[in-house]
């Protein structure tokens, strides 16, 4: 199931009935009713049926599709360590470090298409940042142990 709020929002707004909407955009009603649903997600329905429907509302196609988020599932590599970006409320990467997953929260939300290294340069910082302060705190560790032992 899909929530496709935005579509719902605006259909909701616009004060017309799934059966109005049909015919205004020559959109099936069970196709706007599966899409309003939740059933179909309007992501996936073809072009001409979201720019059908939009026109309908008086709306660019923006305003009822769902937000895409570019970066879940963009890949990168840094210093030979491959890392995956992910988002739910905030944006992530995960990578494997020394046998073990490490995921690191960037503690904001991202969803903007770069067309820079952008994306690359802070997940290059965060897993530089998690290297430095582990081996930092590996050290210091190594050192306490080492004293207890003298």
């Amino acid at each position: 199931m899909t929530d496709n709020k935005k579509f719902n929002a605006v259909l909701s707004d616009s004060g017309m009935t799934m059966y109005a909407l049909a015919k205004r955009s020559g959109v099936p009603y069970t196709t706007i009713n599966e899409i309003h649903n939740g059933k179909n997600d309007i992501n996936q329905c073809a072009a001409g049926t979201v720019y059908r429907l939009a026109a309908a509302f008086g709306v660019s196609a923006d305003e009822i599709i769902n937000d895409i988020n570019y970066l879940d599932g963009i890949k990168g590599k840094y210093k030979g360590i491959e890392y995956t970006w992910s988002t739910d409320e905030c944006s992530y990467i995960t990578f494997e470090y020394n046998g073990e997953s490490v995921t690191l929260s960037t503690g904001a939300y991202y969803n903007i298409p770069s067309r820079f290294d952008y994306y690359n340069i802070v997940a290059g910082w965060m897993i530089k940042e998690y290297i430095e302060k582990l081996n930092w705190s590996n050290s210091v560790h190594a050192k306490v142990d080492k004293l207890k032992h003298e």
